[in-house]
């Protein structure tokens, strides 16, 4: 997947959106490590040490044909930064999409987690996956509103840190 046009209205640089690969392992490491703190809890769910392993993890699982990870790139002064990203992975037990996303500081606040959220949509779907689901803790509020925007209805989960939030989408 990658977006024909440029994401950010006015924004100085273009941002584009792709389908990373295995080479994007240090990128997408680089970018995690780039997080606030905060940001980074948010998105893993907890403390984690090993970036590059979570990196690697996310785009291992890309090779397989029911997993993909997007990433947004911004173009500025003759380099490329990742600025957000998001995964998806079929969950055969729960016969569904299981999707986790993520955008830097910088760029938060200004669309982007809606428009990563549209295309794993419209790639999921594409897929033949019909119903998505995540999972936040309780006091991600940034990530709880971005879903409730998008449609998803709210539920428990097993961890009593952390709530779900299913769409079907077809």
């Amino acid at each position: 997947v990658l977006w024909p046009r440029a994401i950010l209205h006015g924004a100085a640089n273009p941002i584009w959106i792709r389908t990373a690969g295995e080479a994007d392992v240090a990128r997408l490491a680089g970018y995690f490590e780039g997080l606030s703190c905060a940001a980074r809890y948010n998105r893993l769910m907890g403390a984690v040490g090993n970036l590059s392993k979570i990196a690697r993890d996310c785009l291992t699982r890309a090779r397989r044909g029911d997993s993909f990870t997007l990433v947004a790139e911004w173009h500025a002064h003759g380099r490329t930064a990742v600025i957000a990203e998001a995964s998806y992975g079929f969950d055969a037990r729960e016969q569904r999409g299981e999707f986790a996303i993520s955008v830097s500081d910088h760029f938060q606040c200004h669309r982007l987690g809606s428009t990563m959220l549209r295309a794993l949509q419209s790639r999921a779907i594409s897929l033949g996956c019909l119903d998505l689901f995540g999972e936040t803790l309780n006091d991600n509020e940034k990530m709880k509103r971005l879903a409730r925007k998008a449609g998803f209805g709210f539920g428990r989960t097993s961890d009593w840190r952390a709530m779900r939030f299913d769409k079907r989408l077809a």
